[in-house]
């Protein structure tokens, strides 16, 4: 059984005041055993949005948990979508203060940045891919177990 809206709506004030006072919250899977993962996607696009309406611009999208280790230590079964915002971008070099993060790890993914907008059924990489590329990214994570 999905969540109430109610229960959405007290996630995503969840994560957002974990972000804010940079303290971890109990996973939501926790307090909400019966939370299913559109339930999740629409706490994920909600939290962008309320951030992207505060200022936030929408740079792209990423796909992660797409090892098979990183699915276990998560305890998902699939890889994840999310949303990039501008303020997650750090450029090359740049020093980052670890007073931002509740608990600081970095993850290596690879990435790919986009010739153009992917739309239409018959996509093809070579067409779409302008250059693959390698990029580390820091794990807010905000969550315990």
């Amino acid at each position: 059984m999905p969540l109430s809206e109610a229960e959405r709506k007290k996630c995503v004030e969840t994560l957002l005041n974990a972000e804010k006072e940079k303290k971890q919250a109990v996973q939501l899977s926790v307090t909400y055993p019966h939370i299913t993962i559109e339930d999740s996607y629409a706490i994920s696009t909600a939290v962008a949005q309320h951030k992207i309406k505060g200022g936030a611009k929408l740079i792209g999208h990423k796909v992660g948990l797409t090892s098979k280790a990183m699915q276990a230590s998560s305890q998902i079964n699939e890889p994840d979508y999310g949303h990039l915002l501008d303020y997650m971008m750090i450029p090359d070099g740049a020093k980052v203060p670890h007073s931002g993060y509740c608990v600081p790890r970095v993850e290596v993914e690879l990435a790919f940045i986009l010739g153009r907008e992917l739309k239409g059924p018959a996509l093809a990489w070579p067409t779409c891919c302008a250059r693959p590329n390698t990029s580390f990214r820091q794990l807010r994570s905000s969550m315990r177990g």
